[in-house]
């Protein structure tokens, strides 16, 4: 589907009708495949294989006839809500940046694209294409971050739960899927931090940009270096936590190994002693009418010597 900004005065709106042509900005999402290839034919672009394989980032410059420089940048956006496999936890956005217009690629709607863009206030006309740009990164950057932290929440959840749960079963499916977040979250960060790079480098060659924007670029840096240190901490985090449920899961079973030798060795008494008096020959209390009973008993005394003189020996 296709949604049409237009830029009046200093303000993006949302055009009422469908007119590509004169809008300042487009965004293209789902099965737009016919746009999407006149722009391929067009610029000798891929933007169909970005879009599909949403596991790095792409970034290059255009030339059209008229010496016009335009670029070409993508980003990635974490979706660590939707959990699933690896594949579905990132999606591409694509920018074609132009003069005068700014055109958005993405495989799925994300809606916060969209509302960011309607009524979008631009302190730099001249470079709104830009200046649009970046916002759409540093909204992109506030959502991931603002996820970043919700994971400390799944985090703290998972070590409450490791402390007042008896079976650790549950915490490996908790703990397998936090580390599929950290691998789309580094992932994206890592690729994302390239993608701006480029942007930096393109952006503040133009000389008469707005001092804002390059203040968002920075920015920009600045959270990319937050998020790089916050999940490098929680990875750590989660190296060791995988490493102590590990520790523990040996520690249950070896517990549960000990009782078990314990019990044999318990039960090894009275399978001894019934077997003596099961021998074909006379023994004691074979003509005794309390003869099992005293068999048993004599049984649950030494067994019981031998618990106590192994508590003594502190095996237990």
């Amino acid at each position: 589907m296709l949604k049409t900004y237009s830029l009046t005065k200093d303000t993006l709106l949302v055009s009422p009708e469908l007119n590509i042509k004169n809008s300042s900005v487009v965004y293209v999402y789902g099965e737009e495949r016919e746009y999407i290839e006149s722009f391929e034919h067009k610029y000798d672009l891929k933007i169909g294989n970005i879009l599909t394989f949403d596991d790095q980032v792409a970034y290059d410059t255009m030339i059209d006839q008229n010496d016009e420089k335009s670029l070409l940048v993508s980003f990635l956006f974490p979706k660590i809500h939707e959990g699933g496999h690896l594949d579905n936890l990132t999606t591409s956005v694509v920018f074609l940046v132009f003069k005068n217009k700014l055109i958005i690629f993405t495989n799925q709607k994300l809606n916060f694209i969209s509302e960011l863009l309607s009524n979008m206030v631009l302190r730099d006309v001249n470079n709104f294409t830009e200046e649009a740009l970046l916002k759409i990164m540093q909204k992109d950057f506030y959502v991931m971050l603002n996820d970043l932290r919700g994971i400390k929440e799944k985090i703290d959840d998972l070590d409450s739960k490791i402390s007042t749960s008896g079976r650790l079963r549950p915490t490996f499916g908790d703990l397998l899927t936090l580390q599929k977040y950290m691998i789309a979250l580094s992932t994206t960060y890592k690729a994302n931090h390239k993608a701006l790079d480029f942007i930096k480098k393109n952006f503040t060659t133009i000389d008469d940009i707005d001092f804002s924007t390059k203040k968002i670029i920075d920015e920009l840096y600045d959270t990319s270096d937050t998020m790089d240190r916050i999940i490098l901490g929680y990875s750590q985090y989660l190296d060791n936590l995988g490493n102590m449920i590990n520790n523990m899961i040996s520690y249950q079973l070896n517990m549960i190994m000990k009782t078990l030798t314990e019990i044999s060795i318990v039960l090894t008494i009275p399978a001894i002693i019934f077997g003596f008096w099961g021998i074909n020959v006379h023994v004691p209390f074979e003509k005794s009418s309390y003869g099992v009973f005293a068999v048993l008993t004599i049984s649950a005394i030494l067994s019981l010597i031998c618990w106590f003189w192994m508590r003594r020996k502190t095996y237990l």
